[in-house]
């Protein structure tokens, strides 16, 4: 996301450049000038690799989300083991957990866990 957003503040960079030398070129030599086309090539060549890089971007952020999923159902067991762990302290007071023991309980079990 944060490379989307690179990739939309350069587009507008360029753009905005493009612009001021376009409004400042004089109509009547518009394509002799050299460095307005050069600007005008960079600028097209830099869309295109943007372009390039932003359907690999999507297609990875794609890729993230599907398998951000595959964990879900095991963070939500995670998470109910987690409070029914804090809960027990209603039963008797000696049963009162840390974040840090019950991380130590969590990963103990994982390893446990074929």
């Amino acid at each position: 996301m944060k490379k989307q957003n690179e990739f939309k503040v350069i587009l507008d960079e360029l753009e905005s450049s493009l612009l001021k030398q376009l409004s400042e070129a004089d109509p009547a030599t518009i394509l002799d000038n050299k460095e307005l086309i050069d600007n005008l090539e960079k600028t097209k060549a830099t869309a295109i690799s943007i372009g390039e890089q932003s359907e690999i971007a999507k297609a990875t952020e794609v890729d993230i989300n599907a398998q951000r999923e595959i964990y879900r159902p095991v963070a939500a067991e995670g998470a109910m083991l987690y409070f029914l762990c804090i809960s027990l302290c209603i039963i008797d007071h000696m049963y009162q957990y840390s974040l840090e023991s019950f991380i130590k309980f969590f990963f103990k079990a994982i390893e446990k866990t074929q």
